[in-house]
């Protein structure tokens, strides 16, 4: 009988447990003028086109994969280091 009883209160501990081991939030995200430059990538790259609507097929085409290849090639490239001190230096303004 006092193992019905217990059993219980062994899995309340257990769950609170696992509920307290999860990973925090991070607060060290992307800095306002980091998402700007990327959303400015984005942009450069046609990629706010396919964001308008519901027209998910759009993602299957390959013009569709080249403007994100291209965005890619723009977020990894000197072009979003360039705006990202353009911006940067506009908000120590």
């Amino acid at each position: 009988m006092k193992s019905l009883i217990l059993a219980p209160v062994v899995l309340l501990a257990l769950a609170g447990c696992a509920g307290a081991s999860q990973d925090p939030v991070s607060e060290g995200g992307r800095s306002r003028a980091e998402v700007q430059a990327d959303l400015a990538m984005w942009k450069r790259a046609g990629m706010d086109k396919y964001y308008r609507g519901h027209n998910t097929q759009a993602f299957f085409s390959p013009e569709y994969r080249r403007r994100y290849a291209q965005y890619e090639s723009l977020r990894n490239g000197p072009a979003y280091q360039q705006e990202l001190e353009r911006l940067r230096g506009r908000q120590s303004d």
